[in-house]
C-alpha cells in the first residue's frame, strides 16, 4: 500500500525498512526510483542484461549495484550520492585523497 506521496517513499530510511511499489516495466521502475530528491545507492536483481544495463545507465544515484544489496560498499571504492545524498563527494579509494588534499603548485626560479 505504499504510495509515492509517503514519506517512506520520498526520504532516506536508514533502518531495516522496506517499502514495495509495482509497476509494469523497467522504465516505470526507473522512473519511480529517480522521482526521489535523493540517490545515494540503488541495486537490481535481474538475469536480463538490456535490462542490467538500462538501469546502470538511467538510475541516478552515486552507488550502483547489480545482484548484490544496496547497503554494502566497497572499500577501495569511492563512495557517494546524488542530489540530496551525502556532500556530492567522493569518500574512499583514489577519490578520498583528492578529497582530502590541498595541492599547491609552487614554483621557484633560481
Amino acid at each position: 500500500g505504499v504510495t509515492t506521496d509517503m514519506t517512506i517513499a520520498q526520504e532516506e530510511i536508514f533502518g531495516p525498512v522496506l517499502a514495495l511499489m509495482k509497476v509494469d516495466s523497467m522504465e516505470a521502475a526507473i522512473n519511480l526510483a529517480n522521482d526521489v530528491e535523493f540517490g545515494l545507492s540503488a541495486s537490481i536483481f535481474t538475469t536480463n542484461i538490456q535490462n542490467m544495463l538500462d538501469f546502470m545507465d538511467d538510475i541516478e544515484a552515486g552507488l550502483v549495484r547489480v545482484n548484490a544489496e544496496s547497503a554494502g560498499v566497497e572499500l577501495q571504492a569511492p563512495f557517494g550520492g546524488m542530489k540530496k545524498s551525502s556532500s556530492h563527494s567522493r569518500e574512499q579509494g583514489e577519490a578520498a585523497i583528492e578529497f582530502f588534499t590541498d595541492i599547491k603548485t609552487v614554483f621557484v626560479k633560481g
